[in-house]
């Protein structure tokens, strides 16, 4: 039997960074035995070959010693690991003695201790959420996938999407955005560098190119903040049709629609809350092969489900469009 010892009120573990020279590091907690700590660089468990233990058995605890001294700015963690089990069989009618209960009752608080080291460092809800119908149950695991709540905050599943995928989809998104304004503002410099052109249509396109640019910026700006508060929760595409719903609500959509009427009705694929959404356009002519982009002033009848775009051009055209908001 050991000598006694006396569990006091001390954390199990404890931590330092190393500063490159020191090679001992001290454990205020008792232990029982040498094989009873556990000792981390960073996040890899050593082995007991490469550290010496002292203070086994004392009170106030005590210190390990490794080979060689720890890199500096590394992380050293001294952990009391003991299994959970009782360590004494009091027999009907035998001998009680002092040192064998002062010990299993030493042996029990640090068991306890463990346990609560090992809770605190745990997930656990609040004491005053509502739990009765919350399972922290984790779901398997799925490689790429972000752990979320439910749709009605009940239990945790995986995300729908690859999470460490989606900046880089974003970037593509952001990337397009960017040549769609590059490429209004270039229409726009060509427009003035007609000269059968009058100069007010020449300054007319350049307005209607930075209006794109500035839209263009618009969405840039927007699907920027979903790296870190949304994720898709619903897509879809059909042809050049699609569209995409995010957690928030927010909604993106598109699609491309032919005719020759002078005035475009579209048909949203998926409704909005209100009529406050941003679209942008532009018609590709067919018998001219050259692009109009069309804004805000050449829309009618905007609904939550469709919007009408006003066309200047009698022949065939093929009418790109897309829209995003709540």
């Amino acid at each position: 039997m050991e000598n006694h010892i006396k569990i006091l009120g001390v954390l199990p573990r404890i931590q330092y960074i190393a500063n490159g020279e020191n090679a001992t590091f001290e454990f205020p907690f008792a232990i029982f035995k040498d094989e009873n700590i556990q000792v981390y660089l960073g996040d890899v468990l050593q082995n007991s070959n490469t550290y010496t233990v002292s203070g086994a058995g004392q009170t106030e605890g005590g210190s390990i010693t490794f080979s060689n001294a720890p890199e500096q700015g590394s992380v050293v963690t001294l952990y009391r690991n003991i299994d959970i089990e009782r360590t004494t069989d009091f027999q009907e009618g035998g001998a009680l003695r002092a040192n064998a209960l002062n010990y299993e009752l030493d042996y029990q608080i640090a068991c306890q201790q463990q346990i609560a080291d090992n809770l605190n460092r745990s997930m656990v809800l609040p004491p005053y959420a509502v739990a009765s119908e919350v399972d922290l149950t984790l779901p398997t695991p799925s490689a790429g996938k972000a752990i979320v709540w439910n749709s009605d905050g009940t239990n945790l599943e995986n995300s729908t999407v690859e999470v460490n995928a989606l900046e880089s989809t974003l970037n593509g998104y952001k990337t397009a955005a960017e040549t769609a304004a590059s490429t209004a503002a270039t229409k726009a410099g060509i427009a003035s560098d007609k000269a059968d052109l009058a100069t007010q249509k020449a300054q007319l396109a350049s307005d209607k190119a930075d209006v794109a640019t500035s839209k263009a910026q618009d969405v840039i700006d927007a699907l920027a903040t979903l790296t870190t508060h949304k994720t898709v929760i619903e897509t879809y595409k059909n042809g050049s049709s699609w569209y995409r719903v995010w957690s928030d609500g927010w909604i993106e959509q598109g699609g491309t629609c032919t005719g020759t009427s002078a005035a475009v009705l579209v048909n949203l694929l998926k409704e909005f809350e209100d009529t406050n959404y941003f679209i942008t356009n532009y018609m590709v002519s067919g018998g001219s092969s050259t692009n109009y982009y069309y804004g805000d002033n050449k829309l009618t009848a905007r609904t939550v489900s469709s919007f009408t775009v006003v066309v200047s051009q009698a022949e065939t055209w093929v009418l790109n469009w897309y829209a995003c908001g709540y």
